[in-house]
């Protein structure tokens, strides 16, 4: 993850605190033993599955279903290509039903979360590239989406967990520490929180409740838990959210449309005193990623998907290309060899500059990125 930010929905999911100790990843024996063999070979890991080397050379990482199996996907952008790194520990309790995720936090670390069954507690590893391995995180969160800020981190319940004094339903925020996987404090948010945002290089996020022209959106700042409503953006049905230094940028469709338009996406911006509103006219808006200057759609037009880039303050339009055969943009980064777009079961890699794409596979279906 990069200082800019995908459209980030938030798993409709639940969870509560705890004090994690970090510890090494729990495998068999016989798993260490085979895992060994692989990352020194770099051929057949558990599970039968391909194992790649280029630890150093990725770009970013992603998550992948490779044969049955969560793979830790290595996107090197430079040289086109993506491979299984690593194979995520399966345990009998693994929730498959909802997806893992993985998140880059402002140190460099990525995380990596495996949901459980029965209510128990996500399991956690973070990717360590020296040793090309998993390292455990022990925790007692469930269901919760990452947030990475600065220095601290929100977790954010993806359904209502808790409620107020009158009864109605409040969806809770962890504000953690990521030096110790401290607990800092609990912010609560009416409703359900349906998408979420955060910047690296700011500690605030941006939530959106309810869906639609109905959403609300609101900026919480995790050094003390201040919360802080926007008004809501008129005309949109609100689709995504990003959240460039703790402004949100808040994407979607002018109220009242229901098709994908296989023309010209139009993308128009609106600065308001507390937010940005970007309606997406001609395309379905599928990711976003904003920094404090410029803004970047993928928005679908049926069987292609065109990328946008605007500027953040008047809306002119700046570059775009167009990605084809690719019918929905799953998400959105920013490297320095250019921009990945990630479809289904392939990456693609946009030159905004010269409207170059050059398209490589992934080894399995993404699952998060």
């Amino acid at each position: 993850m990069n200082p800019v930010n995908p459209v980030n929905p938030v798993n409709p999911l639940t969870l509560r605190t705890a004090t994690p100790a970090r510890v090494r990843t729990a495998l068999s024996a016989a798993a260490l033993t085979a895992t060994a063999a692989l990352l020194a070979t770099a051929c057949s890991g558990p599970g039968g599955v391909d194992l790649g080397t280029d630890w150093k050379g990725a770009s970013a990482f992603a998550l992948a279903e490779v044969d049955g199996l969560v793979t830790v996907v290595g996107v090197n952008a430079d040289t086109s290509r993506a491979e299984s790194l690593a194979v995520v520990p399966q345990q009998a309790d693994d929730d498959r039903a909802v997806s893992p995720q993985i998140v880059e936090l402002a140190d460099g670390r990525w995380l990596v979360t495996v949901p459980r069954k029965g209510g128990k507690p996500d399991r956690r590893y973070l990717v360590d590239r020296a040793d090309h391995t998993l390292d455990g995180l022990r925790g007692d969160e469930r269901l919760r989406r990452v947030l990475p800020g600065k220095t601290l981190v929100a977790e954010v319940a993806g359904l209502p967990d808790a409620k107020s004094a009158s009864g109605s339903p409040e969806s809770t925020v962890l504000v953690r520490d990521p030096a110790d996987w401290s607990t800092r404090r609990e912010v609560r948010i009416p409703g359900t929180i349906g998408l979420a945002a955060s910047d690296p290089a700011s500690d605030t996020v941006c939530l959106a409740e309810g869906s639609g022209s109905g959403t609300r959106v609101s900026v919480v700042r995790l050094a003390d838990g201040k919360v802080t409503a926007v008004a809501r953006p008129a005309g949109l049905d609100v689709t995504g959210l990003a959240c460039p230094a703790g402004r949100p940028v808040v994407v979607g469709a002018p109220a009242g449309s229901t098709s994908v338009a296989s023309g010209k996406v139009r993308v128009s911006v609106t600065r308001n005193a507390a937010d940005t509103a970007v309606s997406v006219d001609g395309g379905r808006a599928d990711a976003v990623a904003a920094t404090g200057t410029t803004i970047v759609v993928a928005a679908s037009t049926g069987g292609d998907t065109d990328l946008v880039e605007v500027d953040a303050g008047t809306g002119r339009e700046l570059r775009r290309a167009r990605v084809e055969g690719l019918a929905a943009a799953q998400h959105l980064t920013r490297t320095p060899a250019g921009w990945l777009v990630y479809g289904e079961d392939s990456v693609v890699r946009v030159n905004l500059g010269s409207g170059a794409t050059e398209r490589f596979d992934l080894p399995g279906t993404l699952l998060d990125a």
